[in-house]
């Protein structure tokens, strides 16, 4: 399959599917459909907060690769950075902005492909993407765009999916075991089987290899809701979550600095 029909299969997807719509989009539109999306996120990945440090950021040029519907744009929004936000799903900036508009706050939401940045070198604090890079066809590209928009002392905080995971156990169990499938690999199943085709699931050291170019690479994996889901709504017990290994988490979540 060529990047561009990929590419192409990512945007249906999407623009079908907004992320946290679940494809359930109302035909009138009220900021009470947001924050239902937006406390459901914050619910089950609450460490989302944490990491992205929404209020560390006021005044500093912020990129949100894969800004969706704009949930955690927002969060950076109302913490006074200077804000942009890009997608490659029309439907999802449509979202975007009215999310923006009716918290009347400002932000540039932009139709933009992650492997080709219209921006100028050193033109950003801090690029944050979290879970988008890794549906990309050319995902090393997205990276190294990363790396030439941030500033010299830039950071970068992304989330892409652990292969190593439980979420990889459960695809192989259901989409390769129990199919007679014993020795499909985890990645064609990730491809195939989660999320928009083509979706990608990488080692840490496969992750360190990519961002290479970056200093201070710290690398994080965190066990989530999604690695103990049996069905919809339906969770392994909180005893079993805890003797888990973080490093089994589905989430990968890599800082790294831009240092020149």
């Amino acid at each position: 399959m060529n990047n561009q029909f990929s590419k192409e299969r990512v945007i249906q997807f999407w623009d079908q599917k907004p992320c946290g719509t679940f494809g359930v989009i109302p035909e009138n539109i009220n900021l009470e459909y947001f924050l239902k999306i937006r406390e459901r996120r914050y619910n089950l990945e609450p460490f989302i907060n944490l990491i992205a440090q929404f209020n560390r950021w006021q005044d500093k040029k912020v990129l949100e690769i894969g800004c969706g519907i704009g949930i955690d744009g927002m969060e950076f929004a109302k913490n006074d950075a200077d804000y942009t936000g890009v997608d490659i799903s029309k439907k999802s900036l449509e979202l975007a902005k009215i999310y923006f508009s009716l918290n009347n706050q400002k932000g540039n939401l932009l139709l933009v492909d992650a492997e080709a940045l219209p921006f100028e070198d050193n033109s950003f604090n801090l690029v944050y993407s979290w879970g988008v890079l890794h549906h990309t066809p050319n995902i090393q590209k997205a990276v190294e765009e990363i790396y030439r928009a941030l500033t010299p002392s830039g950071q970068c905080t992304i989330m892409l999916y652990n292969i190593h995971s439980l979420v990889a156990l459960q695809l192989y169990l259901i989409y390769g075991l129990f199919r007679g499938k014993p020795f499909v690999s985890i990645k064609q199943l990730f491809n195939e089987h989660h999320e928009s085709l083509g979706t990608k699931a990488f080692s840490n050291s496969e992750i360190r290899l990519m961002f290479k170019k970056f200093s201070n690479i710290k690398i994080q994996n965190i066990l989530t809701p999604y690695d103990f889901r049996i069905r919809k709504n339906v969770y392994l017990p909180v005893w079993f979550r805890k003797i888990i290994p973080s490093r089994f988490g589905f989430f990968t979540v890599i800082k790294a600095s831009k240092t020149i």
